[in-house]
């Protein structure tokens, strides 16, 4: 299907031929009478032949070329760059010229002579038509550049590539990282998920501070109190020895007290 570039091209370039055989063939026509009865020829007459005659030859090759093979140098962006702006700039100076050299004669056209009525008609059509394709072809070379421009911005170049591949390029990958995930399409979002996902963020290992007291941290290990060790708790069978091992002797013995003979 054909982009809107192309079609934008396809007018500009049909009106331009149509502009270049209508003022070739007037042109032509005065040239011939102007030879016939004055043996003279008219500068802008001459201009407007060879600019007509360059349009009408160069821009139809231009699309029958594109047409037949896809990707041929005489259709690359860059080429068509420079040789419209070529043509434009005829144009503008075939009707400029034409304005110049007949103002002062072609004020009316309103003579006696019909030749000089028929004259006057013709020079005023190409001065109409040599203005109306220069603001086509200009028009269009400014598109162009434009779209180009815009084109090379997202880095997507299209200088040698043509018209016809501008609908099939993929879209803009130049932010190969956006800090805002959110401003992006979804599809395009839903592609760099996965790279976000191989690349873990660093984890932060925890860091511990010593406590705070009174406002103020201290570092130093606060002095505990010195406690003597535990005793071991006597086991009760020492006990039970102690007590009750002998026979006749007073249980103080049980608690280490030593036992007299009575008297």
């Amino acid at each position: 299907m054909a982009n809107w570039l192309q079609i934008y091209r396809l007018v500009s370039f049909g009106f331009a031929i149509f502009s270049g055989i209508i003022v070739a063939a007037l042109a032509a026509q005065i040239t011939a009478f102007a030879e016939a009865h004055f043996r003279v020829y008219y500068i802008y007459a001459a201009l407007a032949i060879a600019t007509g005659g360059l349009t009408m030859i160069t821009l139809p090759i231009m699309l029958v070329i594109d047409f037949l093979r896809r990707g041929a140098f005489t259709s690359w962006v860059l080429i068509e760059l420079i040789w419209i702006s070529v043509l434009w700039v005829l144009w503008i100076a075939t009707g400029a010229l034409a304005v110049n050299n007949t103002s002062a004669i072609f004020t009316t056209c309103d003579f006696v002579a019909d030749w000089a009525n028929q004259l006057c008609r013709e020079t005023q059509a190409i001065e109409a038509f040599s203005f109306l394709a220069w603001l086509t072809l200009m028009s269009y070379t400014i598109t162009l550049l434009v779209v180009s421009l815009i084109a090379q911005n997202r880095g997507q170049s299209l200088w040698k590539l043509t018209v016809r591949d501008y609908a099939s390029l993929p879209p803009s990958q130049s932010s190969a990282f956006n800090p805002n995930p959110g401003a992006l399409p979804p599809q395009q979002f839903q592609q760099q998920q996965p790279l976000m996902a191989m690349t873990p963020a660093p984890q932060q290992q925890p860091i511990y501070q010593q406590p705070y007291q009174n406002g103020s941290g201290f570092n130093q290990q606060q002095p505990q109190a010195q406690y003597p060790p535990p005793q071991p708790a006597p086991s009760p069978s020492v006990i039970s020895q102690a007590s009750y091992g002998m026979q006749g002797q007073q249980p103080q013995q049980a608690y280490g007290q030593a036992a007299y003979p009575q008297v």
